[in-house]
């Protein structure tokens, strides 16, 4: 038995098959079939049923694999003893929702270079449902995503979540819009108004539950860009919704020709800034030094909002 056994069987497992296996550690699929089976020999167990559908643990591997996940994550720790902070290498994977990208984020990642310059942060934008799955799988260090109670019920055993904001929900409207003067708007004031809806996930989860609890509405344009949304919001076309966090900078929304209104509606479930971190994978320093330039960065933002 040796490491590279482990290694194989760990990303086979997270990836389904031994072709993408292959792909991801640059190694032969006749190699790393051949180590497995070697692996399975050694232990006389049989670790993965394999069809043409992809290769699943059994439930023998599903025992080989936690201990797998254990001994690469001792190894890892191993390796970081002794290490300085300021001398950190390696990489971190990171799936973000949207909100992110348009927020804190680049600050948070300006922080970090600048402290661990030789890390190596690989970051992808993608929609909460493939963000949950892939930090399920191993296949991201961090997850990043706006959720609600709805979301923290479905989330799998195997993913630790950690709540870093709630989000309050504001209604985008036009400095020109009859809703301007509005200390808040209701569900019933919104659904008087010609609408634009992001296609999202999240939502469209909110706009499928206001018009369940009270009527439809009249949506006139349905878009997933949002600067065709926010001009079309700017120019009275029609009227969005953003959490507060989504527009705090925004150009559109400092000069005034975007006006945010608090939503106010007793049936709303407030939404939250979500962090994922896979919980069968070692937390690697890298990670938790980025954990703590997040964390230290939104009670900035925190601050500012006060």
């Amino acid at each position: 038995m040796n490491i590279e056994q482990l290694q194989y069987i760990i990303e086979v497992a997270e990836q389904g098959t031994i072709s993408r296996a292959s792909e991801n550690l640059h190694v032969s699929h006749s190699a790393i079939s051949q180590a497995i089976s070697s692996l399975e020999s050694e232990l006389e167990v049989s670790i993965f049923d394999r069809s043409r559908s992809g290769t699943k643990c059994t439930e023998e591997g599903k025992a080989v694999l936690k201990f797998a996940y254990e001994i690469i994550n001792r190894i890892t720790q191993l390796k970081e003893i002794g290490q300085k902070s300021s001398l950190l290498h390696g990489e971190l994977k990171i799936s973000a929702a949207t909100i992110y990208f348009s927020t804190f984020l680049p600050e948070v990642l300006y922080s970090f270079k600048k402290d661990f310059p030789q890390v190596q942060v690989i970051i992808q934008e993608r929609g909460t449902h493939d963000i949950i799955k892939e930090v399920k799988n191993n296949q991201f260090d961090l997850g990043l995503i706006l959720g609600n109670d709805v979301t923290f019920k479905a989330l799998d055993t195997r993913v630790h979540s950690q709540t870093l904001l709630p989000s309050k929900l504001m209604v985008c409207v036009s400095k020109h819009s009859s809703l301007v003067y509005n200390q808040v708007v209701t569900p019933e004031e919104l659904l008087q108004q010609p609408l634009v809806i992001r296609n999202e996930e999240l939502s469209q989860t909110f706009w499928d539950s206001l018009f369940s609890n009270y009527e439809e509405g009249n949506v006139v344009f349905s878009s997933n860009n949002h600067d065709v949304i926010k001009n079309l919001i700017a120019n009275n076309i029609a009227v969005g919704i953003y959490t507060e966090f989504w527009i705090k900078n925004d150009p559109l929304v400092l000069n005034g020709d975007i006006v945010p209104i608090p939503y106010f509606d007793h049936n709303f479930m407030e939404s939250y800034l979500i962090s994922l971190i896979p919980k069968q994978k070692h937390q690697s320093m890298i990670l938790k030094e980025f954990v703590k330039c997040l964390n230290s960065t939104l009670r900035s933002y925190t601050l500012q909002n006060m």
